[in-house]
């Protein structure tokens, strides 16, 4: 509304001074060089005006030629980035589908038109990691980590080849770069420690893991899991330079964080022994067996008062370990054994029966035939358990659940995979069985026995 009103008084005024003029054109002469022109202001305004005009559209003209080039060059760079943009889509996606060669030529085009930007570096080191180019893939993470906006996804990138070529020192090196760029990030703590442990740097895989575990997290079965194993290697490592007493400390860590690991239950009571009081001992003795009892357990719990002799252990075994998890296989397996070398053997008996339930083991039933041979000499008796014994489950071992590989005692890294903590101790499939071997396996245990 004022719009229009301040363009109808603009009109007015226009139409005044119109009327104005034609009431009083006056006159105006001009003389220049002998020549006399005469005529009126109207006249003069008008050409004044085309003057003007024409004036203008000169300038604009002269400006449009100045800054033409520019404008034309702004086109076809829009262009060009526009086609740059779209191989770096169609890049990405070729990526994501696995198409090495589309991927390849994609990187090619986007490189023509984005020479140089940070996504074009990263889809060409992409397509050349799909395509198997390792020497293509680390020119273009080098000339990533040559760039400040760049460097920290050009180290990710070398930290993966590294560990594909097995440099674990270098990736180790690249990744704590990486932490110095951006402290805290999850993956590079996640890489920093798993390159710790394959590394077999316990100091350092602990401390990471604290910076990765905090508040809620680190109370986590998982977390207090890895802690217990990391301490226990570094219990190990203590031991080997004979800090006997540090390494107590380290491994009551392990045991406190996670008292079911067997292997640090086992040289808890090893070193209790060896270092603390009787009644220091019998109180882990106490609290491991009822959290984890084992087989190798037992053993070092034996072992622990030295020159005891067989009905001695048994007695003990029986009064002392047994009451603190008495229904467990273990315990009756190690009753039934203690038993056995002390020759008492109406209660080895009774503990191999329990131990064995409804699914004895191959080595419960070789205990059996032991018994019936040395309490009864009876080797026909013992051939029978010898015979079950062929087609009995295969005894409980260390068991990597990666790959599969089994072992009789534990360790931190599976030998073949080199997976950290995956030995469970657990039954195995033994696989179908031959009938000639069976045969000879009992053939071969009645020769020794008839030799004993």
């Amino acid at each position: 509304m004022i719009r229009a009103v301040f363009i109808f008084i603009v009109i007015v005024l226009l139409a005044f001074g119109a009327v104005w003029l034609a009431d009083y054109p006056g006159n105006v002469r001009l003389t220049w060089g002998g020549y006399i022109v005469e005529t009126s202001i109207v006249v003069v305004a008008a050409l004044a005006l085309v003057f003007a005009i024409l004036v203008a559209f000169a300038y604009r003209f002269w400006v449009w030629l100045k800054r033409g080039p520019g404008r034309i060059g702004e086109v076809f760079s829009a262009r060009r980035r526009e086609k740059g943009l779209e191989a770096l889509s169609s890049g990405m996606v070729a990526i994501a589908a696995g198409d090495a060669v589309e991927a390849r030529r994609q990187a090619v085009e986007a490189e023509k038109h984005l020479a140089g930007e940070p996504m074009t570096l990263l889809l060409a080191a992409q397509a050349a990691e799909l395509n198997e180019d390792d020497r293509a893939a680390r020119i273009y993470y080098d000339r990533m980590i040559e760039r400040g906006d760049t460097e920290f996804l050009g180290l990710r990138g070398l930290i993966n080849r590294a560990r594909k070529d097995g440099d674990i020192e270098r990736a180790r090196a690249l990744a704590a770069r990486a932490d110095e760029l951006r402290p805290g990030t999850d993956w590079v703590l996640k890489e920093l420690y798993e390159l710790a442990l394959k590394a077999r740097d316990w100091n350092k895989a602990d401390q990471t893991l604290s910076r990765m575990a905090r508040g809620k997290a680190g109370k986590g079965e998982a977390v207090k899991r890895a802690r217990a194993v990391i301490s226990y290697e570094r219990a190990l490592v203590c031991l080997d330079a004979g800090k006997d007493t540090d390494a107590l400390s380290l491994v009551m860590i392990a045991h406190d964080l996670a008292p079911y690991f067997v292997p640090a239950a086992v040289l808890a009571v090893k070193l209790t022994a060896e270092l603390e009081s009787p009644r220091k001992l019998q109180k882990l003795i106490a609290d491991c067996w009822k959290q984890a009892p084992h087989r190798a357990l037992a053993e070092v719990i034996r072992l622990s008062n030295s020159g005891e002799q067989s009905p001695d252990w048994f007695r003990r075994a029986e009064e002392t370990v047994a009451p603190h998890n008495r229904d467990h296989v273990e315990t009756h397996l190690m009753l039934a054994q203690a038993a056995l070398a002390s020759s008492d053997w109406g209660p080895a008996r009774n503990h191999l029966m329990k131990a064995g339930g409804d699914q004895p083991s191959a080595s419960i039933y070789y205990m059996l035939a032991e018994l019936e041979e040395k309490a009864n000499a009876d080797a026909i008796a013992a051939r029978e358990w010898i015979l079950k014994s062929a087609a009995a489950p295969q005894d409980p071992l260390w068991i990597c659940d990666s790959c599969g590989r089994q072992e009789e005692s534990w360790s931190a890294h599976c030998p073949s995979c080199d997976s950290f903590d995956s030995f469970t101790w657990r039954l195995a499939d033994r696989g179908p069985q031959v009938a000639g071997a069976i045969e000879a396996e009992v053939v071969k245990e009645i020769e020794v026995v008839a030799d004993e």
